[in-house]
């Protein structure tokens, strides 16, 4: 059975959307599916929830994967109205949270057409900014942006890569324990590469290299183990797997060198992880062990990051894992990588709240922390967090960089789950109220606000001192 959200489903404009995709009008539909066209006509407008007998009908009818269907898109459109509508230059139109809710709910395709307005806007005021000459060709999607959408819109989840990398593993005959030499060796016997491993004062700043005239790859001593096993299967990717890669490329519809280069990177390591933890195998190591992600790191020769990677992967129509969203943050809190999912969506700009753990993590290094938190509208989650380091190639003395990787869900997940399955109920455990950023986030009592959110008035008597620094009108 589909892994459905709890509570009610809307799925009003995926409806529609649907009924048009098939060519049918409202009577067609509601024959096929045994209710009236006008029940019909209030789904399609998100006035009704759907039942879940009738959702596993529409999944059978016409076949659709009933969990892409009924997740709740809304939470997105809504934080990114939400941060379009606190931009100054709409100062003079700011809408309700209430509003925001409705136009993402009853008018999602009007919402998605104002972001990509708005995202436009963005970069012919960037290219003003910067003095440039503003052509179609400067109005594209920021690469990270769009790499990133295209990988949310496909479920993070590429069958195709799948395939090759079971492909490889057979062909290499890899051995557990002997990934690297197993795959070394079949680099050389395939394609003639050779492997090397090189001193960090010779390959500098670099992790990986391919060297053209010699037909090697250079891999930095300074890498750990599970780092050089990666790296060598992202090089596998990169000589063995193209005719795969190019296809999902091409079916990406990006329009400029920068996303498309960024996101066959990003492919060449999706297969990379596919070589180190298979599919089938992984996903039963972790249900079998409840997500323990040190005992996956342990079993796979993985590294904690990589494990948490993978986990967001496990979107295999019929053998699905649980929804997790990624997120990693350094010491100063900027973000440098994240994938939304399990009904959580992080802001497009800005930190995220220094009250969730991420940022906490660093008081305790290399420790897994959990922690239940509540966003705004009441939505709950667990996040498991932990800090990681990254390979020094710099002087002693500047340091070596540090980040916390966290990994969360649905709260409602939180008996299959190694770290919170002793928790009587989920809420019986400590939950922490937080926001996707101060400048979005409008509760009046943190203490730990750093900036007032936008399209508030600020408030100042100078007779009083609240707790937190800013005081506003809601």
């Amino acid at each position: 059975m589909a892994d459905l959200p709890v509570g009610k489903i809307t799925i009003g404009p995926k409806l529609r959307k649907l009924r048009q995709n098939l060519n049918l009008n409202q009577a067609d539909m509601a024959a096929e599916l045994g209710i009236s066209a006008s029940y019909l006509n209030l789904l399609e407008n998100n006035a009704r929830p759907i039942t879940v007998p009738l959702l596993f009908k529409l999944g059978q009818t016409y076949d659709v994967d009933l969990r892409e269907i009924a997740e709740d898109d809304s939470a997105k459109l809504v934080v990114r109205l939400t941060e379009i509508f606190s931009d100054p230059a709409l100062k003079e139109y700011r809408l309700s949270r209430r509003d925001l809710h409705a136009l993402a709910n009853q008018h999602g395709q009007a919402a998605q057409s104002m972001i990509g307005l708005f995202d436009a806007y963005e970069t012919m005021r960037d290219a003003a900014y910067s003095e440039q000459r503003v052509d179609q060709s400067r109005i594209q999607p920021r690469p990270v942006e769009d790499v990133r959408g295209f990988l949310e819109k496909s479920g993070n989840y590429f069958d195709i890569l799948e395939i090759a990398a079971e492909k490889c593993r057979k062909d290499a005959n890899l051995r557990p324990g002997f990934l690297f030499s197993d795959l070394a060796a079949w680099l050389q016997s395939n394609h003639a590469i050779q492997t090397r491993l090189m001193p960090t004062n010779v390959m500098g700043s670099m992790l990986r290299q391919f060297d053209f005239h010699r037909n090697r790859i250079l891999l930095s001593e300074a890498m750990p183990e599970e780092q050089r096993l990666f790296q060598l299967g992202v090089q596998i990717a990169l000589v063995s797997c193209q005719p795969e890669i190019d296809t999902i490329i091409a079916g990406a519809g990006l329009e400029n060198v920068e996303s498309t280069n960024l996101l066959k990177m990003t492919l060449s390591n999706y297969f990379s992880a596919c070589l180190m933890m298979p599919y089938d195998n992984f996903l039963a190591a972790a249900q079998e062990t409840k997500y323990d992600l040190e005992q996956l790191s342990n079993k796979f020769g993985a590294s904690f990051e990589q494990i948490c990677h993978r986990l967001t992967t496990l979107n295999r129509p019929g053998a699905r894992g649980i929804a997790f969203f990624f997120l990693r943050v350094d010491e100063a809190g900027h973000i440098s990588k994240r994938l939304s999912g399990g009904g959580v969506e992080f802001a497009k700009y800005g930190g995220s709240c220094s009250r969730w753990i991420p940022h906490h993590a660093f008081r305790t290094p290399e420790q897994i922390q959990v922690q239940f938190a509540e966003l705004e509208d009441a939505h709950r989650f667990i996040t498991i967090t932990k800090t990681v380091s990254k390979p020094r190639t710099e002087p002693p003395y500047i340091g070596t960089p540090i980040f916390a990787i966290a990994l969360g869900c649905d709260a409602r997940h939180f008996k299959e789950l190694c770290y919170t399955e002793k928790v009587a109920s989920e809420k019986s455990f400590a939950t922490v109220p937080i926001g996707l950023g101060c400048q979005l986030c409008e509760r009046s009592d943190c203490q730990h606000r750093s900036v007032p959110p936008i399209g508030h008035e600020m408030r100042f008597d100078l007779t009083k001192r609240h707790v937190g620094l800013y005081h506003f009108r809601g």
